[in-house]
């Protein structure tokens, strides 16, 4: 028996709206593309397409999930990020739009020039894997304290065959030589403040990629203190910040010897990246 798949989209849309959850009308047409291989432009060109039971019944079973708020990359198992394919879990960090901007201020630094780079909690290997794609020159290693989160970024380099290194550091500590660039997206939420995410990012990202301590700095803390020692002379740190951090970042860069400290916002106005050079 065949179901008609804008019934099936109603349906999902109505759920998802009845449990909350803001994009309901989008979030029911991309599961229809990744489950039914049915995209929205396709089907108004074909108003009458069906599907067979099986594959409606995968659809509901993953409209039913996300209904319960999880992730919808959860759902389907990846975040594209700029031009590649991230494959997420509940071990990583689902990628962000504003880190996309992070990665764009350290390309066009890098540009077609020779530079060993360093991302330091790299999570999924969103960061690193970008990097390297996009600076044939640049020489990548990407550092995490996470086993499960360097699995995934691992499996994410494969796929899209990058050329990262990898390794399992809690921040410096298993760190050797010197970088052009260290950049780091480090976990930066106050801890009393985790609680007042949604429920998605509270629920399934992983409490140790978003958690910064009592005042959500102190990853920066390390960072600032130890990153000048792994930096050649000229080198340039980026870190992508909380909206609330652009003074008391650029204040710890500072204490610690950075110097050209610049903070950038993201597209909706809010301080978003910090870039600091070492002399």
């Amino acid at each position: 028996m065949e179901v008609l798949v804008i019934e099936l989209i109603k349906d999902a849309i109505q759920q998802l709206e009845k449990a909350n959850i803001a994009e309901a009308t989008v979030d029911s047409w991309l599961l229809s593309e990744e489950i039914l291989n049915v995209k929205k432009q396709n089907y108004y060109m074909n108003m009458g397409i069906t599907v067979n039971e099986e594959l409606a019944a995968k659809y509901k079973e993953a409209v039913n999930k996300r209904a319960e708020h999880i992730p919808l990359q959860h759902i389907i198992g990846y975040q594209q990020f700029l031009d590649y394919k991230i494959l997420v879990n509940e071990n990583v960090l689902i990628p962000r739009p504003e880190t996309e901007l992070l990665v764009e201020k350290v390309t066009d630094f890098i540009g077609n020039n020779e530079m060993k780079v360093l991302d330091m909690c790299t999570g999924s290997g969103c960061i690193a894997i970008a990097v390297d794609k996009m600076c044939d020159k640049a020489s990548v290693v990407g550092a995490d304290i996470s086993k499960d989160a360097l699995e995934v970024a691992v499996k994410n380099n494969a796929l899209n065959h990058a050329n990262v290194e990898f390794t399992k550091s809690d921040m410096f500590s298993n760190i050797e030589g010197k970088y052009d660039v260290i950049v780091s997206n480090p976990p930066y939420i106050p801890t009393k403040d985790v609680v007042e995410l949604e429920q998605e990012v509270k629920e399934h990202d992983p409490l140790l990629a978003l958690d910064g301590s009592d005042d959500g700095l102190k990853f920066y803390r390390i960072i600032s203190k130890n990153a000048v020692e792994y930096l050649r002379e000229k080198g340039m740190l980026f870190l992508e910040i909380g909206y609330d951090q652009g003074k008391t970042v650029p204040d710890l860069l500072k204490n610690n010897g950075f110097t050209n400290i610049k903070v950038f916002k993201d597209l909706s106005g809010l301080d978003r990246m910090v870039v600091a050079g070492k002399e």
